[in-house]
């Protein structure tokens, strides 16, 4: 072989392994551009969370470089999904958009969980704000909360309080409300929304807390009406309706909401990917009146850490609470 052929032999191979090395380096990008993104949300398709997820997914399809699916994962309040996650590949395709009950009230309640909100995941970006309401029949003469509550001292049925389920912020939040009220009402639990809006609808009951998005479309056509918010200001979608501060009940402002997250170990910088995409499209104002019309209250984004800090201070608030309760579960 002449020394020409050599030399030349010599250049292609360096080429080639620099091509290689070249290709490596962008395999990580080229793979998440191929494989369809999960975005778990941890409850039944049709629901409020469901429909806000779809509606940010839609968008997110233009921002985020690949396909991106919505996978239903509802159970066990939360904890399905969230362990869906966990198992989940740290490789940038897959995400979970959640309550803080997931991290916050989950580790305060649960005995046997088998997740560490703190070890497991990786915080991406605050997403929506979530307020709750506590909600009475349309028909009903209580016009405000002093007007419920008079009632409910004097009637045990009047004084039945429906939550959507035991152990989550709708629970602690209900007993927080009847200890401050010193109204002697029964907390009764529902296997979801819609059941306890059709018993309180049907007089079964004397009133609900849940979110607002529960409530709202029943606000509007005036079957059910909704007396107080937990939010620190009036929600944009209840301008008439006070917060439970102005009513007396500072300590009752719960600032909950949804944020997303990716698997723990997952790369930097697919956590910026999806924190930038996300940011650009809570932006959108078609998105953002989309959420505010289902019940939520769009936020802006904002860095990992102050999702981590918000569960923090979530956490230390509601410690005492679910303590004084007394509830556990396995």
């Amino acid at each position: 072989m002449s020394v020409q052929n050599t030399s030349l032999n010599r250049r292609r191979f360096v080429a080639l392994g620099a091509a290689a090395c070249a290709s490596a380096q962008l395999a990580p990008q080229a793979f998440a551009a191929n494989v369809p993104a999960r975005f778990i949300v941890p409850f039944p398709a049709g629901g409020a969370a469901d429909v806000m997820g779809r509606v940010i997914v839609d968008a997110l399809r233009d921002e985020i470089g690949q396909t991106v699916i919505v996978e239903n994962r509802p159970g066990a309040s939360t904890r399905v999904a969230a362990e869906t996650l966990k198992n989940a590949a740290p490789d940038g395709n897959t995400v979970l958009m959640t309550l803080m009950d997931t991290m916050v009230i989950a580790p305060l309640v649960y005995n046997n969980l088998r997740y560490n909100p703190e070890k497991d995941f990786a915080p991406i970006t605050s997403v929506a704000e979530l307020t709750y309401g506590i909600a009475v029949n349309a028909s009903s003469p209580y016009k405000t909360l002093a007007d419920y509550l008079k009632a409910a001292k004097a009637d045990s049925q009047v004084a039945a309080l429906g939550v959507s389920g035991l152990g989550s912020v709708l629970h602690f939040l209900a007993y927080d409300f009847t200890r401050q009220s010193g109204a002697d009402m029964s907390i009764i639990p529902f296997q979801g929304g819609p059941i306890m809006v059709t018993n309180l609808i049907g007089n079964q009951i004397g009133s609900a807390i849940d979110g607002i998005g529960v409530f709202l479309e029943h606000h509007r056509n005036r079957k059910l009406r909704i007396l107080a918010v937990s939010s620190k200001q009036r929600v944009s979608q209840l301008p008439d309706v006070p917060t439970f501060t102005e009513l007396g009940y500072p300590t009752l402002v719960v600032d909950s909401g949804y944020s997303l997250y990716a698997p723990a170990q997952t790369p930097a910088n697919h956590i910026q990917r999806w924190n930038a995409a996300m940011r650009k499209v809570l932006a959108r104002p078609e998105v953002k009146q989309k959420i505010q019309l289902i019940g939520y209250e769009p936020l802006n984004g904002s860095t990992p850490e102050e999702v981590t800090r918000l569960r923090e201070r979530l956490s230390a608030h509601w410690t005492p609470v679910v303590k004084a309760t007394g509830y556990k579960s396995d």
